[in-house]
């Protein structure tokens, strides 16, 4: 059964990343504690949970305000809209990711893709399949090899079809069908 409340202590992007109470303009209704930002193998600072959340779980929801433009510290929610929020700025890119996106009306809901444990596992999306052009593209660092990270275009536009039939299922809706292939998101 899936939970749905969520809450987080995390570093502001204003305060030097000390660690403060999250603004409740980018957090759901209804908040817990199990959230909080802590030291990223990957990337700086990074989202963990308290505690542990099951495969198929929500592992929390994020409203935010809607931007017609993309940027570092958004998420893409249809073709034309990107989510701003602090606290998408801690959820870090993994190839492999333990997490992935879904969209309810103008709020991103986090569902665990396997079991994440508490507080070791790192909650880690796949901006691929989030955005089909990111504003900043970047080498990942999760794989021994590093991958380009560019957005879902460019993977349409190279040779990953088995990175592709892996991601297929966790795809945002904006990114699937023809209307895409008309340029930047």
């Amino acid at each position: 059964m899936a939970t749905s409340a969520v809450d987080s202590i995390a570093p502001s992007i204003n305060d030097g990343g000390r660690l403060c109470k999250m603004k409740q303009d980018g957090l759901a209704n209804g908040t817990s504690s199990w959230l909080f930002v802590g030291p990223s193998t990957l990337n700086g600072f990074g989202l963990f949970s308290r505690r542990a959340i099951q495969k198929g779980d929500v592992v929390g929801k994020l409203c935010g305000v809607s931007r017609p433009v993309a940027s570092k510290r958004t998420i893409q929610i249809d073709h034309h809209r990107h989510l701003c929020s602090d606290y998408i700025d801690f959820i870090n890119h993994n190839c492999r990711p333990n997490a992935y996106v879904r969209i309810e009306r103008d709020s991103i809901v986090l569902n665990a893709i396997e079991q994440i444990g508490s507080e070791s596992d790192e909650i880690t999306i796949d901006y691929n399949c989030s955005e089909y052009w990111l504003a900043e593209s970047f080498t990942c660092r999760c794989c021994q090899t590093p991958n380009s990270i560019r957005g879902y275009r460019h993977l349409l536009d190279s040779d990953q079809r088995d990175y592709l039939r892996r991601i297929n299922r966790f795809l945002l809706p904006h990114l699937r069908g023809p209307s895409m292939s008309q340029g930047r998101g």
